[in-house]
């Protein structure tokens, strides 16, 4: 699938991280924990199948299983098909935050941030909280040692956050912990604070 990005082009959402349709050897379908197909518009799991999807990984009987489930090869990323059949990325599937009945794409909440002047770096993930099972929090990099306060990075969110959506605590760190291909190691991030609202 080829990966584009568009402005004022023939999708729904004007720019976004769209990845096209598939080629025509490849079928595409979004689909739900029980392997249902997805209504249009309806966040999905990315899924393909095809002479062009992977066979397996080598040597994983546990990882096959798991991406192969219901006959489709599963990615780990949520999207959904617009309005005009064009796919759009969301998050990855094991980075969306569960909070009191919602779904939050991380990505979405680090946007947000990011569009803060002050904030270079964003990090958005779960941890468990006792009354929304998961709470949404985040980590954030600054491009300078001013001093900034929590409550106004969760008013920065809130402008274009909804509620459920808008980060419980922002915490400012100096580094974020990262894999060798530069990704956000979200995992050590959701363990360093697992006891936040405990």
């Amino acid at each position: 699938m080829a990966c584009a990005y568009f402005d004022g082009s023939p999708t729904e959402h004007g720019a976004g991280n769209y990845w096209g349709v598939p080629n025509i050897s490849t079928d595409q379908a979004l689909i739900d924990d029980q392997g249902n197909e997805v209504a249009q518009g309806e966040i999905g799991e990315i899924c393909w199948r095809g002479p062009q999807v992977m066979t397996g990984y080598l040597k994983n009987p546990e990882a096959n299983a798991e991406a192969r489930q219901f006959g489709w090869h599963h990615s780990g990323d949520l999207g959904l098909i617009d309005s005009k059949g064009q796919s759009l990325f969301v998050d990855r599937k094991k980075d969306t935050i569960k909070t009191g009945g919602e779904n939050v794409s991380s990505m979405q909440v680090e946007q947000a941030l990011l569009s803060h002047p002050a904030v270079i770096q964003a990090a958005a993930f779960g941890v468990p909280h006792p009354r929304w099972s998961e709470a949404v929090v985040a980590c954030v990099v600054l491009s300078s040692d001013e001093d900034i306060s929590e409550e106004s990075f969760i008013a920065h969110c809130k402008q274009s956050l909804a509620g459920f959506e808008t980060p419980k605590r922002v915490m400012v760190v100096v580094n974020l912990p990262m894999t060798g291909t530069s990704k956000v190691r979200k995992v050590e991030l959701r363990e360093q604070y697992d006891k936040l609202f405990a």
